[in-house]
């Protein structure tokens, strides 16, 4: 059953990028993306859980969305006019890569990105290790 319960952030502009990310791919590429779980996803999306009924806030969930798919002024490419935009997929390939030594732009470019506000947002999500939880005591088997 694929019951959605609308809630009030489903009309926020992140979530409209969560979607479209989801629509992409799958909830499990969208979620390794964001550096979450795919269930904190799914409820999301759903309007479950949690995130469903209030007791958790979207807004970590929101801003990981905003900082991986969104877009934002670059201050090297605006600098001496129009502000332009790229997107944070771009922002991380310019920022967090190797210094390029073939040619000058892009050597600017990337010295500026290393001073950048931009560039702590447009990190890679640190991806942290699957740890098992322990058993219950009352129910050896069950592990949630």
């Amino acid at each position: 059953m694929t019951d959605i319960v609308e809630r009030p952030y489903m009309t926020e502009p992140w979530f409209a990028m969560l979607k479209a990310a989801v629509a992409a791919s799958d909830q499990s590429a969208a979620a390794r993306a964001l550096g979450v779980s795919p269930a904190s996803v799914n409820q999301v999306v759903r309007g479950k859980g949690n995130y469903g009924n209030g007791k958790a806030s979207t807004a970590g969930i929101a801003q990981r969305v905003l900082d991986t798919f969104g877009q934002w002024a670059c201050p090297f490419l605006s600098d001496g006019g129009a502000e332009r935009c790229i997107s944070a997929a771009q922002c991380r390939d310019y920022a967090h890569r190797d210094a390029p030594t073939s040619s000058p732009r892009d050597l600017a470019h990337w010295r500026s990105c290393q001073t950048c506000p931009n560039k702590k947002r447009s990190a890679p999500p640190v991806h942290r290790p699957v740890v098992p939880r322990k058993a219950s005591e009352h129910n050896p088997g069950d592990v949630s």
